[in-house]
């Protein structure tokens, strides 16, 4: 891109750099780059080595919430992001931790397409083979973290970057919008968006419009969650008034917030208007 930051410049803020805890380094490249894809940037259009960082720090986030099965099944053991991963893992000198995760993608392998296709229909919760095999893999990941801490590494890693440059929010900010502005088909990209957008999507925009806030954006799914005594996933999100989640049940969309649990509106979700 011409002007402005290289594409492969990792940009983080001042504050964040500053910072002794070594969490915020991380958060401030994830903030960035999330506010590059909610412009409709690609990975292909972003810093690699950010989306290294991005990656490595959403793996150990999954397996930490629901383990490695619930990393496999929100992440739909893609690739590329398991690229990234493995990239991000040797680059920090988590070697061990790199070692274990090819470990568990031989594993993977060894399912095979057809019993992995199964995990990926199922409801996750209950009676599941497939869930339970990918879980063994949890206590010796978190042995594994007890030596190897992947924030700390994480951090570590993005602070000696050549390409790491911080910068002022409103700078950040001017960046993003920079290379947005740049993108020779935005139009197309955000009207292309919106209509492939999954039900989840429609109906948290749906909710933000409802209650007159502003999304900011969806942060993860998570599907150990339960609604009247039955398993679903409860979709969590950021708008300008606080972290919330939708409960998507009995036709109904419902916008909860996230630390009280208090109902703040409700919509019909018909499949005609949200898709399924």
């Amino acid at each position: 891109m011409s002007d402005g930051y290289p594409t492969e410049t990792v940009i983080v803020s001042k504050k964040a750099l500053a910072s002794d805890e070594p969490y915020d380094l991380i958060y401030s490249n994830i903030e960035f780059l999330n506010d590059q894809f909610e412009e409709h940037l690609t990975a292909e259009e972003v810093s690699a080595d950010a989306l290294r960082s991005y990656y490595v720090d959403y793996y150990l986030a999954q397996v930490n919430n629901g383990g490695f099965s619930q990393f496999v099944y929100n992440s739909g053991w893609d690739s590329e992001i398991n690229g990234f991963i493995c990239e991000g893992l040797e680059a920090m000198g988590a070697e061990r931790h790199l070692k274990h995760f090819e470990a568990a993608a031989g594993l993977l392998d060894q399912l095979g397409p057809d019993r992995m296709d199964e995990f990926f229909e199922s409801d996750y919760f209950g009676e599941n083979e497939e869930r339970d095999i990918l879980n063994s893999f949890d206590d010796r990941f978190m042995a594994i973290e007890e030596e190897e801490n992947l924030i700390e590494l994480n951090a570590r890693w993005l602070r000696q970057l050549p390409h790491l440059v911080a910068l002022e929010p409103e700078e950040m900010q001017a960046e993003v919008e920079r290379r947005a502005a740049a993108l020779p088909d935005r139009e197309k990209r955000i009207a292309a968006a919106l209509e492939a957008a999954p039900r989840f999507e429609k109906l948290i925009r749906a909710l933000c419009d409802e209650a007159g806030h502003e999304l900011d954006r969806i942060t993860a799914g998570d599907p150990a969650f339960e609604w009247k005594g039955q398993p679903l996933v409860a979709w969590h999100f950021l708008t300008d008034k606080g972290h919330f989640y939708l409960v998507d049940a009995d036709g109904k969309a419902r916008m909860m917030h996230g630390d009280s649990d208090e109902q703040i509106c409700e919509i019909d979700a018909p499949e005609d208007v949200y898709g399924e």
